[in-house]
């Protein structure tokens, strides 16, 4: 195998680290030094793991400002400018179906139309309650009840969202309302009273529900309903001590639900038309996001296996393992430049020092190094492999862990949007469930075994390096 090395980073960090291994035979000190600049490195990426830690944690759901038409706006040409990049990266690529996607999307703005959907975990109420809407469309002008849908398939392309329980709100419900609140979609609280027989008990679970979704839902689009009223039996006595006896059914009562729709769709038609416009542009960019993504995985791979390779080689070669890990740090800060490149997060050499530090932080945090050589050292012995040198396990744990930095990487940028400065930082939060995903994913006895077969080959070679 042999690797052709130009990056200055990885070149000095590989440098550094032959050298210190050479100076032990004269002289011990130069392990202090090989170990005061590893730990320098280190302490770059737990400085910023620390100081992260200690900012005040911000809360993520709080009330959205309105959407202005600017946003809307920015939010088609933020599509154009993901397009012109995919262009740039890939002129052979066909853009023509999303490009006539976002050029159509002004035209939406024109289209006042309404739509409404009702989310619920309870099929029978909801089919209750889109029958009763449905007779009110005639009432409601330009506004269409779309077909409801359950928890575990949302349809989140209605305009305003009817959210319809009939207790208190469970934690599964109040995600799915963040996810309305994320998307700019209005939410009224439909709880469905027609179980509860007194009017403190129904007090109690609307006031338990307005206080619970409070900081997104003000409490007056919480809103009590009866959809399908329980039946009375009604007895009437007669003079003569005789009675009769008839069962009523008292009409369903969605009246505040009808009325507050109606005031919305009125009074915020322009907003909730504005959202509508500001999702479809968020999906138009989402795909063609993908196929960016695509087009940059293609290239981000084959730069990832050259690095573990030589993170496999150097771990195999070099007898100390402190120094291991210096070269490994030079290696991960490199594969980080060059991924940041390739995603156009445009890192510089230190924010590149100081994300390979907190990657090698995070993962000796989550244990991956001790598991990960557990996990590889079983598999040697049980298939009884016959190339097992000193340094092998060390070699494939290597390649192993700087893959799967590489992969996380990869995926954390694939969400981050197209950048135009290099003030780029790593969310260290992110990452590390990054590396956790891809660690579980690629820990798989299969996927591991595969792994260590194709990286023995290459260690065979290490002398051509």
């Amino acid at each position: 195998m042999t690797v052709k090395v130009k990056k200055p980073i990885l070149v000095a960090g590989l440098g550094l680290s032959f050298l210190l291994w050479l100076g032990e035979a004269l002289q011990e000190q130069a392990i202090a030094i090989g170990e005061w600049s590893l730990l320098s490195l280190m302490a770059i990426g737990t400085g910023v793991w620390w100081w992260q830690k200690k900012q005040p944690q911000k809360q993520i759901y709080q009330p959205l400002s309105p959407l202005s038409i600017t946003e809307v706006n920015q939010a088609i040409f933020d599509i154009k400018k993901v397009l012109n990049v995919i262009k740039k990266e890939d002129p052979e690529c066909n853009l023509l179906e999303l490009e006539n996607q976002a050029e159509n999307l002004p035209e939406k703005l024109n289209d006042k139309s309404i739509s409404v959907g009702i989310v619920s975990d309870c099929s029978t109420v909801t089919s209750s309650l889109n029958k009763l809407l449905i007779d009110q469309e005639n009432r409601l002008k330009e506004t269409k009840f779309l077909k409801s849908s359950n928890l575990e398939n949302v349809n989140y392309d209605a305009d305003l969202i009817i959210f319809l329980m009939n207790t208190d709100l469970s934690e599964t419900q109040w995600q799915v309302i963040q996810k309305f609140h994320e998307n700019h979609q209005r939410c009224l609280i439909a709880v469905d009273e027609s179980e509860q027989h007194n009017s403190e008990e129904k007090e109690i679970i609307l006031q338990q529900i307005r206080q619970r979704v409070k900081s997104l839902i003000p409490g007056d689009a919480v809103i009590g309903i009866i959809s399908q009223p329980n039946s009375l039996k009604v007895r009437q006595y007669q003079d003569n001590n005789s009675y009769q006896e008839w069962t009523e059914k008292k009409p369903p009562n969605i009246s505040s639900l009808t009325n507050r729709i109606e005031l919305i769709v009125s009074q915020e038609r322009e907003q909730l038309i504005w959202g509508k416009v500001w999702r479809a542009a968020q999906q138009v960019k989402q795909q063609a996001k993908q196929i960016l993504n695509k087009i940059r995985l293609k290239r981000a791979l084959p730069m990832m296996e050259k690095y573990q390779w030589i993170a496999a080689a150097t771990a195999f070669a070099n007898p100390v393992a402190s120094l291991d890990l210096l070269a490994t740090v030079a290696i991960n800060t490199q594969m980080v430049a060059d991924l940041s490149n390739i995603y156009q997060q445009k890192f510089t050499l230190s924010q590149a020092q100081v994300a390979a530090g907190s990657i090698g932080k995070l993962m000796l945090k989550l244990g991956l190094v001790e598991l990960s050589t557990h996990a590889i050292s079983g598999l040697l012995k049980s298939n009884a492999i016959t190339y097992v040198a000193g340094g092998t396990v060390q070699g494939i744990s290597a390649a192993y862990l700087t893959r799967v930095a590489g992969l996380s990487l990869v995926e954390y940028f694939q969400e981050q949007d197209i950048s135009i400065d290099n003030n780029q930082t790593i969310d260290v939060e992110k990452l590390s469930k990054k590396i956790k995903q891809v660690f579980e994913q690629t820990k798989r006895t299969q996927t591991l075994q595969s792994f260590v077969k194709q990286t023995i080959p290459k260690l065979s070679s290490v002398e051509n390096i």
